[in-house]
């Protein structure tokens, strides 16, 4: 899946380089002038919320599911004690070009917002690129992010989904970097090949294919809702747990070792998979603190705003840093 691309927000000549990523990546997937000037609107207007109330956060943006391009905005400003009011078209306290958070609505297909005084606020707007298809069982959220100062972001994950099932892969290439990248998205490659394919048969041919390469810690998961299920099987440090709505469950369990060099035996577990559930993996550039227990009312939302406060709040800020987070459709 591509990489988010995070541009810092600390000043306002930000702003511009802000714009040029998201205007960049809309005419890549194919928006006209039209729906691409949408996008560089709604960055203006999110960069000087952040840079108004916040003084300094910073912007993501990303190719998402189905080729959907996802803006997300993150801070840790003192947040909105209203954040009814501040969605309302033409309400702004920044004087800003779009006249409030309602701007964003107005510019954006879908959009979701998330504030807690005192703890910040994150913003998310969506817009379908063109040649846009969804499709299974599962709404799935990310960010995908590489350590400070790397173009190439270690980690990787990809999704293969059916009717009623669906398997997600999280690989965290050893390092950081480009060769770590080519690791993970060698992981993502073998579960596009072998999309029918349980987690343990996965990690197996994991295991092989990534023999050359640095090696990579990588978590599989796979959700069958008609039989109400979850198979995992993973080696080294990808963290995963279910979640029922906002109640946590069980922590998935992995093996020791990196796959593609030493592995303890790969195993496969089976939890049940409840009807509101929701799947939290990350890599180990979040903290192995990294959940929704701090937050319960975050379970409500949008999966990749899910993953961007999680991602904000939980970064290590020393690492490639990926959360993947899965909801019920």
């Amino acid at each position: 899946m591509p990489q988010s691309i995070r541009v810092a927000i600390e000043e306002s000549s930000q702003t511009a380089e802000a714009r040029r990523v998201a205007r960049k990546m809309a005419e890549d997937l194919g928006f006209d002038d039209t729906r691409a000037e949408k996008v560089a609107i709604a960055v203006t207007e999110v960069c000087t919320n952040i840079l108004k109330h916040a003084e300094r956060g910073e912007i993501l943006v990303t190719a998402g599911d189905g080729s959907d391009l996802e803006l997300l905005a993150l801070d840790r400003g003192p947040g909105m004690a209203n954040i009814e009011q501040c969605r309302r078209d033409g309400y702004s306290t920044a004087g800003s070009p779009g006249q409030g958070l309602g701007a964003i609505l107005r510019l954006s297909d879908s959009s979701d917002f998330y504030s807690i005084p005192g703890k910040g606020t994150a913003i998310l707007a969506r817009w379908s690129a063109p040649a846009a298809e969804k499709s299974g069982p599962l709404r799935i959220g990310a960010v995908n992010v590489s350590k400070y100062g790397q173009e190439t972001c270690g980690d990787a994950w990809g999704v293969e989904q059916s009717r009623e099932v669906s398997t997600i892969l999280l690989a965290d290439g050893l390092g950081h970097g480009y060769e770590a990248g080519v690791a993970s998205l060698e992981a993502v490659r073998t579960l596009h090949r072998h999309p029918d394919l349980g987690p343990l048969a996965l990690i197996e041919y994991c295991h092989g294919a990534l023999r050359s390469s640095r090696g990579a810690a990588v978590g599989i998961a796979r959700v069958d809702r008609a039989h109400g299920k979850i198979t995992f099987s993973g080696v080294g440090n990808v963290g995963a747990q279910i979640y029922s709505g906002a109640s946590s469950g069980p922590h998935l369990v992995s093996v020791n070792g990196t796959a593609g060099h030493h592995t303890a035996r790969p195993r496969e577990f089976s939890y049940p998979w409840p009807n509101d559930g929701l799947l939290l993996m990350h890599s180990d550039g979040l903290t192995t603190s990294t959940g929704l227990e701090s937050q319960p009312s975050l379970a409500l939302h949008d999966p990749s705003l899910i993953a961007g406060v999680l991602y904000r709040d939980f970064n290590r800020g020393q690492d490639d840093a990926t959360v993947v987070v899965a909801k019920a459709t």
